[in-house]
């Protein structure tokens, strides 16, 4: 890890982090129990399948799990802090995919002491499912 004062001068534009997640049927079920949302969307393959899906969808909030761990876990510092994120859902994710983050390091700002990441999610077909953008605060 790096130490506070090194966090910023340590990451420039266009740098890259990527991290991976399993949609495991237990996930899925653990974060509605979690979450209290049982949309049958995401509880009921044949409702989702009557919907035009192709079962269950996974919770687009999962993806969010990997935008945390990214920043909690592979910037390199513990001391970081995730600030905003948004998150463009494009294509469904389903249990079974792998779905890969990874985040380009599309500004930085020593005044304000922020770091801001372009996000994309991809399947295991690698399609695109979502992109979206995250900032972090620097201590």
């Amino acid at each position: 890890m790096l130490h506070k004062d090194d966090i910023l001068n340590n990451i420039s534009i266009g740098d890259k982090f990527e991290v991976n997640l399993a949609i495991t049927e237990e996930l899925v079920k653990q974060f509605g129990v979690l979450s209290g949302d049982m949309n049958p969307l995401h509880t009921d393959d044949d409702y989702a399948i009557k919907k035009g899906f192709l079962g269950k969808v996974c919770y687009g909030n999962i993806l969010g799990l990997l935008i945390s761990r990214m920043v909690g876990m592979n910037i390199g510092s513990s001391e970081v802090m995730l600030i905003s994120e948004k998150i463009d859902f494009k294509h469904p994710v389903y249990v079974g995919d792998i779905i890969e983050l990874r985040g380009d390091v599309s500004r930085t700002s020593e005044a304000v002491r922020i770091i801001e990441l372009e996000l994309s999610f991809w399947n295991s077909l690698k399609i695109k499912v979502a992109s979206g953008k995250c900032q972090m605060r620097c201590f």
